[in-house]
């Protein structure tokens, strides 16, 4: 079993968590993410393997051997910005999950993907950046609901549209919980979600998400908790001020980087297929000053 029934809060005032390199670190960083009362808490409990998590009004971050979880109450709502106007909340989730989470669990009901849980998505795209979403793992609750069947066939079968491009957008990253479930029942859905965050991280070749908030989280690593917090809550409120169009070209761009060689490699290999493209036109169909010399 990759973690015992152990945990230990994370918390702090100012949303700090033990990120300090001790071989005690939590090896998996995941963050809850959805619309208030999709079952976050109970999620992030299930995994734990105790109750540790309640609803309540702040980020919250507890461990697990290898394992720490950040629930995120209320901050992918539509009333988020003007919860938490000064990105407070939302910073603290950066430290709770710094250096950067290996995945998001986008947490939704089975038979039950609204509006909301969409606008969630966005939330969550906007406040991480829209690279976060080749981390997604969709977790539908109830998984009692399926009376045995198989989730896969679920979202294969169903008529929400929605929800069917959803799921290719995270390239079939599902499962399903029970979160009543106890003992090896409840054991055995753990390890199955756990498998598919442990491929995820194989796919990034071992490497978490991270953007510009969490390499400053990083960097004040030696700062006062509450000067720690302060930047990071200034940079993400100045980054979401600006305009959605110039968020995403900023997001895209910090994606870019994050790809390393291979992107760079990719794109120079495009730019180069382009350019030779344009040369075998261009002497085909010849320089048009030749057309006027012999007239």
């Amino acid at each position: 079993m990759r973690g015992q029934k152990m945990a230990r809060h994370e918390e702090d005032p100012c949303g700090s968590a033990d990120d300090s390199g001790s071989p005690q670190e939590p090896e998996l960083r995941l963050v809850l993410v959805g619309r208030t009362g999709a079952g976050k808490s109970a999620t992030g409990n299930s995994v734990l393997g105790q109750r540790r998590f309640a609803s309540r009004l702040a980020a919250t971050s507890v461990t697990r051997v290898r394992v720490r979880v950040v629930d995120t109450p209320d901050l992918f709502g539509p009333d988020v910005h003007r919860a938490d106007p000064a990105c407070v909340q939302r910073a603290r989730c950066y430290l709770l999950s710094a250096p950067g989470p290996h995945a998001l669990l986008l947490v939704t009901p089975l038979g039950r993907f609204t509006a909301q849980d969409q606008q969630a998505l966005r939330e969550a795209k906007e406040l991480f950046g829209p690279g976060v979403v080749a981390r997604v793992v969709l977790v539908f609750t109830r998984r009692e609901d399926l009376a045995g069947g198989s989730v896969h066939d679920y979202v294969r079968c169903t008529e929400n549209r929605a929800l069917r491009e959803l799921v290719a957008e995270c390239e079939g990253r599902v499962c399903a919980l029970d979160n009543r479930a106890t003992g090896s029942e409840r054991e055995a859905q753990v390890e199955q979600l756990l498998g598919l965050v442990e491929g995820l991280v194989r796919r990034h070749r071992g490497g978490h998400y991270t953007n510009e908030e969490y390499r400053l989280a990083q960097a004040l690593q030696a700062a006062e908790p509450e000067e720690r917090l302060r930047r990071v809550a200034e940079k993400l409120a100045g980054r979401l001020r600006r305009p959605r169009g110039m968020r995403l070209l900023a997001g895209l761009w910090a994606w870019r980087k994050s790809q390393g060689t291979y992107w760079s490699l990719g794109l120079a290999l495009l730019l180069g297929g382009a350019v030779l493209v344009y040369v075998l036109l261009w002497s085909r169909l010849g320089d048009p000053s030749d057309g006027d010399l012999k007239s």
